[in-house]
């Protein structure tokens, strides 16, 4: 066995609970929760629906719910449906090598039901699963723009990997070889930001992070070397001299980046947003200002590669979710974004059109010392027509939502509500915010897991 596997191996299986630490499993019980919620919401979409058509057609049947549907199937088919619906919105949290939750609780959740585990073990596998993902990711130097893979199926398909092993009961050498089967699996093109394939990435890698630790765990062989292999996961996905593995497993069980890396989102939309959003937002607050009084808004410090540069006058809404300048003329017109705002019926108003023509991006060049791939900030300058010119940046590290300054359990239980109602009778969405805020406590999962289901 290749030192990178036996290392992740050895983190996978060998970590006692106890020996994560406490405010490990309070983030990521909010993240599950929140997870739940907009997993909620997702299946009410169009592409929702037709997830679940396709496992309802394709999908065996199985121990293992796909949320707010009454459908029950095999465990990998259910992260595949479960993982779509999560990131169906790109409403679920980000943090640490892309969105987290979208691929790791979906897995974690389908491993659970199998195997009849506690909640407490289910987040216990999140959190490992976390960890293997983001250390990955902070021993690479990746950049999804350049590269083309999204991050969060190049690092969460192995973090997916990780908690089913775990849930399972997987020992060393089967470990070793889901994670090798994985490494075979990542996937998700770039292109396809701003469409319902992008949600599909999350649910794939959810998916795939469940089959290859099945497969393992029934005797299924791959190569020992598969992740840091000289031809390997590593080399073919992340690119010769990107990466280092010594510092990928490093730190494994001595610095636990799950309780300092989740971001609970705000708004339905890419993260990228979320900066230059809560700057102009909060500027309305503050100043009262309206669409109709304002000149221009301009954002900046964003690289020509940003993601949320890929559709400047969106065809339809659903692309505005990857539209800086959307988003801001939301904003501007309602005075917040929220899942509505993605309809085509809002792209079609005139006064959206109007707004759209006054949000200027400037782009940041790579000469600029400034540069960054991933700006931590996006600094919004906004002109009134009656000559006042207002600033402001915010920081997406330390933003609202961020493990700095996080959402509280009001918020979130609104957040949950909203999205709940969106699939189930108010009843049970109060009986699953319940049950699910209490997931570390629960004893077993089936009383939970039928609180998301449709009767």
């Amino acid at each position: 066995m290749g030192k990178v596997e036996e290392a992740i191996a050895e983190f996978i299986v060998g970590t006692n609970p106890e020996a994560i630490p406490e405010d490990c499993y309070r983030v990521v019980r909010d993240a599950c929760f929140d997870c739940v919620g907009v997993m909620l919401a997702g299946a009410a979409e169009p592409h929702g629906r037709i997830i679940a058509d396709f496992v309802r057609r394709e999908g065996a049947p199985g121990p293992c719910t796909v949320v707010g549907t009454d459908i029950r199937t095999a465990p990998a088919t259910a992260a595949l449906a479960n993982g779509t619906l999560a990131h169906a919105l790109d409403y679920d949290d980000m943090g640490g090598f892309g969105h987290p939750s979208a691929v790791l609780f979906p897995a974690a959740l389908a491993a659970a039901e199998l195997t009849g585990a506690s909640g407490r073990d289910l987040v216990a596998a999140y959190v490992v699963g976390f960890e293997v993902a983001c250390h990955l990711s902070r021993g690479a130097n990746y950049v999804q723009g350049e590269r083309g893979f999204h991050s969060t199926a190049v690092f969460g398909t192995l973090g997916a990997t990780a908690a089913a092993c775990r849930l399972l009961g997987l020992d060393r050498r089967r470990t070793v070889m889901a994670l090798g089967i994985a490494a075979s699996t990542p996937s998700g093109v770039l292109q396809n930001f701003g469409t319902h394939t992008k949600p599909l990435h999350a649910g794939l890698a959810a998916r795939h992070g469940v089959m290859a630790a099945l497969l393992a765990r029934d005797g299924f062989l791959s190569s020992p070397d598969a992740l840091a292999g000289p031809i390997g996961w590593a080399a073919a996905y992340l690119g010769e001299g990107r990466y280092d593995v010594e510092k990928m497993v490093r730190d494994l069980g001595k610095v636990w980046l799950s309780r300092e890396r989740i971001v609970i989102k705000k708004y339905p939309c890419c993260g990228s947003n979320h900066s230059a959003l809560d700057s102009l937002l909060g500027l309305m607050k503050d100043y009262g200002f309206k669409a109709e009084d304002v000149e221009e808004v301009e954002v900046y410090g964003l690289p020509g590669i940003a993601h949320v540069l890929l559709y400047p006058e969106p065809e339809y809404a659903f692309q505005g979710k990857f539209s800086i300048n959307y988003c801001l003329a939301s904003a501007l017109v309602d005075g917040q974004v929220d899942i509505g705002s993605f309809n085509d019926e809002k792209l079609a108003r005139p006064e959206l059109k109007e707004a759209l023509g006054k949000v200027e991006v400037k782009i940041l060049p790579r000469w600029d010392p400034a540069y960054s791939h991933h700006p931590a900030e996006t600094p919004v300058v906004v002109r009134l027509r009656d000559g006042r010119v207002l600033r402001r940046s915010t920081n997406r590290h330390t933003m609202r939502g961020s493990v700095t300054d996080p959402l509280t359990a009001e918020e979130l239980w609104a957040k949950f509500r909203a999205n709940g109602a969106r699939s189930l009778p108010e009843t049970q969405v109060e009986k699953a915010l319940r049950l699910w805020w209490s997931l570390p406590e629960l004893s077993d999962l089936k009383a939970a897991a039928a609180s998301v289901a449709r009767v």
